[in-house]
């Protein structure tokens, strides 16, 4: 959630989103933490937000944030905030699957135990 508010604290005076609007979308589960839109609000930018601690270290993408990414392309930002732990700063990535930063697939079985009782 820092990460976010962070987000939201600097996105006015980034020339990237310049006179965009900002909408929270964290809580609506559609692979991206903000729609950014014009006066065209069928013409809107999302926006994925990650944080670290360091400044550097790992980040992933869940399905549908990767699904997102893939198809809204040169519409889909990643906007990683560093160095939490001493002087947060940002690093931009537009197109991410496309761009700078290499994404690997990683598939894990995760064993889900429960107890059931008939009453």
């Amino acid at each position: 959630m820092a990460a976010e508010q962070y987000f939201e604290s600097v996105q006015p005076k980034l020339p990237e989103f310049h006179g965009y609007a900002l909408e929270n979308t964290t809580r609506l589960g559609c692979g991206y933490d903000f729609r950014l839109t014009t006066s065209n609000e069928n013409d809107f930018l999302a926006i994925e937000v990650k944080g670290l601690r360091e400044q550097t270290g790992s980040i992933s993408l869940t399905p549908r944030e990767h699904e997102a990414a893939a198809g809204m392309r040169d519409r889909f930002y990643l906007f990683v905030v560093k160095n939490f732990q001493k002087s947060p700063n940002h690093e931009i990535f537009l197109n991410p699957l496309e761009g700078a930063v290499h994404f690997t697939r990683k598939e894990r079985t995760i064993v889900q135990v429960s107890w059931l009782a008939r009453v």
